[in-house]
């Protein structure tokens, strides 16, 4: 994708959710394109659901894995991690408050909570302690960050689509992108920066068109 478009005021920061680098290739990305605001997938819900119910379901992992140390069984480690990621503050989300913390920038949150809430609804089946051992005692390799890469890459250099663009990611940026449009307003002139999974970028619809991004994978 393009690198920092100097006379842009909008940039969108298509992002792999979950890559274990986020923290500072995000960082860095803000901290040259340096924007007055910055808007996030990820919704109000996700962040309530995380604080309230994190902290109980991190002590079921730990409680499952310290039976399967005593019983000298392996853990996937990319198994773990897609439980984290129910429970874990995004670490999107971690770089971008970080960087208006230090900055003065402010940091929306435009996700659709109904989406949010659908998905995390059967959390509490899900971290039962029999499917926390089933899953992270599994031997089968996950969909890792460098895969994640790959299938980006095959789609930005050749065009090779290997995963959708949903009807439901078109109902989320076209949500998402009216609250963006409403911020411009409120902020006219001022730099404002989305960050949004890779696969957004592709918008087929062209939602975000009007907005004139400039379009940004940061992994290059």
């Amino acid at each position: 994708m393009v690198s920092l478009a100097r006379g842009e005021t909008f940039h969108i920061l298509g992002i792999i959710h979950r890559d274990k680098s986020n923290r500072r290739i995000i960082g860095d990305w803000l901290n040259t394109i340096k924007p007055h605001a910055i808007t996030l997938e990820f919704s109000r819900y996700g962040l309530m659901f995380r604080k309230e119910k994190g902290p109980l379901y991190r002590k079921k992992i730990e409680s499952v894995l310290a039976q399967m140390r005593r019983g000298r069984e392996t853990c996937n480690e990319e198994a773990l991690s897609f439980l984290n990621a129910y429970i874990d503050l995004p670490s999107e989300y971690e770089a971008a408050s970080l960087y208006c913390n230090e900055n003065g920038a402010s940091l929306h949150l435009v996700d659709m909570d109904l989406f949010s809430y659908m998905k995390l609804k059967n959390t509490d089946e899900l971290f039962s302690e029999n499917n926390i051992r089933s899953i992270i005692g599994t031997q089968e390799d996950g969909h890792t960050g460098a895969h994640e890469r790959i299938i980006a890459r095959l789609f930005f250099d050749s065009g090779i689509q290997t995963v959708p663009y949903t009807e439901e990611m078109r109902i989320r940026d076209k949500y998402m992108s009216r609250r963006i449009g409403a911020l411009m307003e409120d902020h006219k002139g001022k730099r404002i920066t989305h960050i949004t999974g890779w696969q957004h970028l592709k918008d087929p619809y062209n939602v975000f068109t009007p907005f004139h991004p400039a379009k940004v994978f940061p992994y290059d």
